[in-house]
């Protein structure tokens, strides 16, 4: 058990001293300002705006079940319709051949003349 605890703040600690080597890049170092401060912009709109975003994510989560809905009635109904093909095509294929079978006894007669 202690050696999990030993190897967790070994990582997190490389993940610090790795992370303070890349802001003594002065780019790095703006983007991280840059970045940081819409975040924060980001979490204080969400903290004082709480119904917003919680009827955001419900219309959201709306929509989704509205598309999950309408995605299997498609699916249900392409079933139907695959079932239905499946009953038809040996009877579509049945005429076919017979209606290939007396062209061919009519026109057989002909060739001969």
């Amino acid at each position: 058990m202690e050696k999990r605890n030993k190897m967790f703040e070994g990582m997190l600690i490389g993940a610090l001293v790795g992370a303070a080597i890349s802001l003594l890049d002065k780019e790095t170092r703006t983007n991280f300002i840059h970045n940081g401060k819409q975040v924060g912009g980001k979490i204080k709109y969400v903290v004082q705006h709480p119904q917003e975003i919680t009827d955001a994510v419900r219309q959201q989560i709306q929509n989704v079940k509205t598309t999950v809905d309408d995605v299997s009635r498609d699916m249900d109904y392409l079933r139907v319709k695959i079932n239905e093909l499946r009953e038809t095509t040996p009877q579509v294929l049945e005429i076919v051949q017979d209606t290939k079978e007396v062209i061919t006894k009519h026109l057989e007669p002909n060739k001969n003349k």
